[in-house]
């Protein structure tokens, strides 16, 4: 009977704080904005997200967060496909409905929310111009939804702070550049799209003092944004930094030492979670990334705060199905397969961009020793290349990657197919020196890849050094 109290009391102690829903990257599209035909089926054809299905998609999201019926819910931005108004306009809507039965949702724009020049309407085979909002215009439709009186605005920025749990300080960090977007329908000369995220300088010291502020009142603090904070794999920074913060790593520094120790993020479309720890202090700070509502595998986190708002406990659930569609799961699945060419096409492009102009001397410098080095001469046939004998393994990766705890999969299958991928391509570019090649690969190159492959499909982060680290992508438990 004394178990069954405590127990019962702890319970209490829980679930005072209530529950914390985080999505992501949502890409809504109004359905007014779409008459089917061949204009949205070309678009949606070439992406991984379900982007026809989209609204779809939110509505059942809805449905299941009400279910939920957590105090909170949080939205790290790309709210909308291209930051169209009408889009905008149909979220809030969806979010009112959510409202309806007392919950609180807080948003953050993303680089596709605003300013956009891409904002578009697809009419039969027609693609066409769609109004998108303005910086202040987004603030305005999301009033409701941390833009309003209840808040404390950052003069310089969309971001805001506010308690929508006694005890929870909220702080939506501004990461974006789009008010250096240019647009033609607003009489500029081009059009141009900054996706890469910073935080200014004033808006840095205004979230500081934000953070501090409530730290010294007792208070807990969560943080939110669209661009990443910390590298969820090594040299992402380098390979994808339009996906990271700009000065990442002493931004993170000043952040954490400011009483931040929980952040939320999107933007990349993976569910992944990775901390980051001050040796000296003790302290840490645990980025959580959640995957695109519209992408495979459909992901939403749901947090629980601890006794006396001292802990989140972390679990991550999957949409399956929609109204509309009973095979969600499966079709996402398949996009992510058909979206390999895509990816094959950007690498090989990369590298294309890097070698191309280079060819004709690593040619003469393959066939020095003798034997015809038979190399793509433009980059689609370098696309080509890869496909023939990386196109299943990439798959598989890809798949890993954003399902998240990629360290449970056969990851030391997955590295041997893609070793055996690469001997084929070697074989096939340079037979009669094949042999030769492929060793010099795996005693001079691969060495040097092998720790961002580790930290890629084996979820570590600072591979092969004293601050090497892994999280649990999925199921977390952190102290606020």
């Amino acid at each position: 009977m004394v178990l069954s109290t405590l127990l019962a009391i702890d319970a209490m102690a829980r679930n005072a704080g209530g529950r914390i829903v985080i999505i992501s990257d949502t890409h809504l599209l109004a359905p007014e904005l779409v008459t089917p035909g061949a204009a949205i089926d070309r678009v949606d054809a070439g992406e991984s997200k379900m982007m026809a299905m989209s609204d779809d998609i939110m509505a059942t999201i809805a449905d299941s967060i009400i279910s939920i019926k957590p105090s909170i819910v949080l939205i790290t931005g790309d709210l909308t496909h291209n930051g169209e108004r009408a889009s905008h306009e149909r979220m809030a809507q969806h979010l009112q409905r959510m409202a309806s039965h007392g919950i609180r949702t807080l948003v953050i724009p993303g680089n596709h929310d605003c300013n956009n020049p891409y904002a578009r309407r697809f009419d039969g085979d027609k693609t066409l111009p769609a109004a998108t909002v303005t910086r202040e215009e987004f603030a305005s439709i999301y009033r409701d939804y941390g833009y309003g009186p209840d808040s404390r605005r950052d003069p310089a920025s969309l971001s805001y702070c506010c308690e929508p749990v006694k005890g929870i300080v909220v702080i939506g960090i501004d990461s974006n550049m789009d008010e250096h977007n240019t647009l033609t329908s607003r009489g500029d000369s081009t059009d141009t799209y900054y996706n890469g995220g910073r935080i200014k300088p004033e808006t840095l010291q205004w979230v500081i003092q934000q953070a501090q502020s409530a730290r010294g009142q007792g208070k807990q603090v969560i943080a939110m944004l669209h661009h990443h904070l910390v590298q969820h794999f090594d040299k992402e920074d380098q390979l994808l930094g339009n996906y990271i913060v700009q000065n990442h790593n002493d931004i993170a520094a000043q952040l954490m030492q400011a009483g931040i120790h929980t952040v939320f993020t999107g933007h990349l479309h993976v569910t992944d979670a990775v901390a980051m720890h001050d040796a000296a202090t003790g302290d840490s700070l645990v980025e959580i990334a959640t995957g695109s509502a519209i992408c495979y595998p459909f992901a939403l986190r749901v947090a629980q705060l601890g006794r006396h708002n001292k802990s989140l406990e972390i679990d991550t659930r999957w949409l399956t199905a929609t109204r509309g569609c009973p095979t969600l799961r499966e079709q996402g699945r398949q996009r992510i397969i058909n979206s390999t060419p895509g990816m094959a096409a950007m690498l090989s492009g990369k590298a294309w961009n890097r070698l191309g102009g280079r060819m004709s001397q690593i040619k003469a410098m393959l066939e020095m020793n003798g034997g015809k080095a038979n190399l793509p001469e433009t980059p689609q046939q370098a696309t080509q290349l890869v496909l023939r004998h990386l196109n299943e393994v990439l798959s598989r990766a890809m798949l890993a990657v954003v399902e998240g705890n990629e360290q449970q999969k056969d990851v030391e299958d997955i590295i041997e197919q893609g070793k055996q991928g690469i001997r084929a391509m070697i074989a096939e570019v340079m037979p009669e020196q094949a042999d030769n090649l492929w060793e010099f690969f795996l005693g001079e190159v691969y060495p040097r890849l092998d720790p961002l492959v580790r930290s890629l499909l084996e979820d570590r982060n600072n591979v092969g050094t004293d601050s090497e680290s892994r999280t649990d992508d999925l199921h977390l438990l952190i102290t606020l």
